[in-house]
C-alpha cells in the first residue's frame, strides 16, 4: 500500500492524542463524535455500522469509520485510505462521500435517530465539522443536514433527493483540506423531526464542483470524488440565532430584503401613505436605497398635507425579538427603525409635529408563516394617518 502520511507527521502518530470531548450535555444527537463504539474490528473502511452505534446507512452505501487506535492504515488516524486529518473531536471521526463520478463509488449518507424529537417553536443549533480528504479530485456544494419525522431509507447506491434544512450558510464550495470547516445553521421545531441524515444533496444539475489540487505532501493517486471527513455533530437548543456560532447577528450572510409591491401611480395622496412601506435586513435599522426612495415619495406628499398626523410604526420578526432578550443592542428593534425614519422624513422637509413613532415590534406581523420571505415581510416600518 502506499504510504499516505507525510513524512514530517510520522512523529505525530507517536504521541498521545488529547482532543476535549463534547462537553454540551444537552446535544440531542447520539454519538455526535463517533467515540461509542469497540474499534477492536476496525480494519477497513465500510465497517461503521458493525463498529459504533446510533448512526446507520440512509442507502445500501456501507459507512466509515476511521479511529487513532487501530493498526490498519486505511482507516487510521490522522493518515488513511483517503488523507491525512487530525480529529476535531475526540479520537475518531467518520467519513462520507458527497459527490461521484466514478461508477465503482456511490454517494454515502449518515443518519441517526436523535435522543428526543425536536420541540415545536424551539429554536435550535445545527453544526458539524467537515474537512475535504487529500485524495479528492473534486469539492462541492450542496453538504447539508435533512430532517425527517421517520427513518427513512433508500434501498439502492442513489442520490438522496432531498432538500436538506440546514447547509452552509451561503451553500459554499467546502473545500478545506488542512483542517475542519463547520457547516451549521438554526432550525425551529415542529415537534416532528426525529431523525437527521448527512450527506450531499444536489443533483447533477444543482451541484457545483471545483477540482482541487493534491497537496504536494502527499502520495497516491486523486479518486474521482469529493470525499469528506465528518465530526463533532451537534444539535443543541438555543434562544437566538445569534447564539449559534454560524449565525452571529454581525456576521450572517447578507439577509433578505423584501422588495414591497410597487406603489400605482394613480392612488390618492392618502392611500399612498398607508399603501407605503420600508423594509429592512435582519437586526439592521439602515434602510435600503429603495427604502429611501419610498420614504422621498413619501416626504414629498407629507409636505403637501402639512395639516395631517402620520403614524409611524415600526415591526420586527420574531427572531429579531429573541436577539433583543439576550443582546440589549437589538432591543426594541421596530421601535428605532421607526425612530431613524422620522428623522430622515423630517430631514427632508417634514414638520416633526406631523410625526407620531409607535413600535409594535412583532405583535403585528405581515405574515404568520416561518419562511425567510415571511419575515422579511414582518422587518418594516408602515404608516397609519390619524
Amino acid at each position: 500500500m502506499r504510504n499516505l502520511i507525510p513524512t514530517c507527521a510520522l512523529a505525530a502518530l507517536l504521541l498521545p492524542i488529547e482532543a476535549p470531548l463534547h462537553a454540551q450535555d444537552d446535544n440531542l444527537v447520539p454519538n455526535g463524535s463517533f467515540e461509542t463504539g469497540d474499534v477492536k474490528r476496525l480494519k477497513n473502511y465500510g465497517q461503521l455500522e458493525e463498529i459504533t452505534t446510533d448512526w446507520f446507512s440512509y442507502t445500501d452505501a456501507p459507512l466509515d469509520l476511521f479511529s487513532t487506535d487501530v493498526k490498519s492504515e486505511k482507516v487510521l488516524i490522522p493518515g488513511n485510505v483517503y488523507g491525512y486529518e487530525d480529529p476535531s473531536d475526540g479520537n475518531r471521526y467518520a467519513g462520507f462521500r458527497a459527490h461521484t463520478k466514478s461508477p465503482k463509488l456511490a454517494r454515502t449518507y449518515y443518519e441517526v435517530r436523535l435522543s428526543e424529537n425536536l420541540e415545536a417553536n424551539q429554536m435550535y443549533c445545527v453544526s458539524f465539522d467537515i474537512s475535504l480528504s487529500d485524495l479528492s479530485k473534486y469539492a462541492v456544494n450542496g453538504i447539508g443536514a435533512y430532517f425527517s419525522d421517520r427513518k427513512e431509507t433508500q434501498p439502492n447506491l442513489g442520490i438522496v433527493a432531498r432538500d436538506p434544512q440546514v447547509r452552509h450558510r451561503v451553500d459554499k464550495v467546502m473545500q478545506l483540506m488542512e483542517g475542519w470547516e463547520t457547516v451549521c445553521g438554526t432550525v425551529l421545531g415542529t415537534g416532528t423531526e426525529e431523525y437527521m441524515t448527512i450527506g450531499g444533496f444536489n443533483g447533477s444539475r444543482d451541484i457545483e464542483e471545483i477540482k482541487v489540487k493534491k497537496p504536494r505532501s502527499m502520495t497516491g493517486a486523486q479518486q474521482l470524488h469529493a470525499y469528506y471527513y465528518l465530526d463533532n455533530v451537534s444539535i443543541v437548543p438555543i434562544d437566538a440565532k445569534s447564539q449559534c456560532n454560524c449565525s452571529k447577528s454581525t456576521s450572517t450572510a447578507p439577509d433578505l430584503v423584501y422588495g414591497g409591491a410597487p406603489i400605482p401611480s394613480d392612488l390618492s395622496d392618502r392611500d399612498a401613505v398607508v399603501r407605503t412601506a420600508v423594509y429592512y435586513a435582519f437586526v439592521k435599522r439602515t434602510f435600503t436605497e429603495d427604502g429611501k426612495a419610498a420614504l422621498n415619495r413619501l416626504a414629498g406628499i407629507l409636505k403637501a398635507h402639512a395639516d395631517w398626523k402620520v403614524e409611524v410604526v415600526g415591526h420586527c420578526d420574531n427572531d429579531e425579538v429573541a436577539e433583543g432578550k439576550i443582546n440589549p443592542r437589538f432591543a426594541d428593534t421596530g421601535r428605532k427603525r421607526a425612530e431613524q425614519v422620522k428623522r430622515y422624513l423630517t430631514s427632508q422637509g417634514v414638520g416633526e409635529g406631523q410625526l407620531i413613532v409607535t413600535g409594535v415590534e412583532n405583535a403585528d406581523p405581515a405574515s404568520t408563516k416561518g419562511s425567510d420571505l415571511a419575515r422579511a415581510k414582518n422587518r418594516r416600518v408602515t404608516f397609519r394617518i390619524q
